[in-house]
């Protein structure tokens, strides 16, 4: 006998196809660096793909949008994503930690949703 099981974000999108992300229940947030470099931020259905820019060199701290903590711009990633449906004319930049691991562990889920959402719904 062969089951298929499904989880509530997966029942709702395929029962209301339509759903805002802001109504679904939270899935997990995958948050990682690819072996190019680029950064990816997902969340079934929702995934942004961020590839490194360079920036000017500044001694001014900035903010990590993932972890939310102040961190040296010689420690810090500066990243730029396509938003989806622009067709290549609009993207999100984000300030982000260089080390993604460590970032990953101190970053909420819920500022890593904020990030899709701006970036996807917006």
């Amino acid at each position: 006998m062969n089951e298929d099981t499904f989880d509530e974000r997966e029942l709702i999108l395929e029962l209301f196809p339509g759903t805002s992300p802001a109504l679904l229940p939270p899935g997990e947030v995958l948050y990682y660096r690819d072996a190019q470099g680029y950064i990816h931020i997902q969340e079934d259905p929702l995934h942004m793909v961020f590839e490194p820019i360079q920036m000017q060199p500044s001694i001014k701290p900035v903010l990590c949008e993932a972890c939310r903590v102040q961190i040296s711009r010689t420690t810090a990633v500066f990243v730029r994503g396509v938003v989806p449906d622009s067709g290549g004319r609009r993207f999100r930049y984000l300030t982000l930690c260089e080390d993604t691991e460590a970032c990953r562990e101190r970053a909420r889920p819920e500022h890593l949703r904020e990030i899709l959402r701006r970036g996807i719904l917006h």
